[in-house]
């Protein structure tokens, strides 16, 4: 799929355009990077999962806790727990990169 469908497939579920953009562009060098040898090639973000995020971003109702919520679902999608510590550090250099920050934890009372 081209980047052009994929941007279009991505924008019907209805998920903030601001969003889908970030989105998109962190799956971009995402993807950029596995194309290099010190990455597993099973290591996959592929459409599907960009679907997944979208859907469950347009769901939720918008509020300031929309960027902590697409930080998290991609920690999550990426299994990032799971990753090793350089490859877990370039993933936060990319989240920068795109302009995906983890925020503010949720307080809990």
């Amino acid at each position: 799929m081209d980047q052009e469908e994929e941007r279009k497939t991505v924008l019907s579920t209805g998920c903030p355009v601001e969003i889908v953009e970030k989105l998109l562009s962190f799956a971009g060098r995402y993807r950029n990077t596995l194309a290099s040898d010190s990455v597993q090639k099973s290591r996959k973000f592929g459409t599907r999962a960009i679907l997944r995020i979208a859907k469950r971003l347009a769901m939720a109702p918008q509020n300031d806790g929309s960027e902590n919520e697409l930080y998290m679902l991609i920690d999550r999608s990426i299994l990032a727990e799971f990753l090793p510590t350089t490859e877990r550090a370039v993933l936060e250099i990319l989240l920068k990169e795109s302009n995906i920050s983890q925020g503010r934890p949720a307080v809990q009372l």
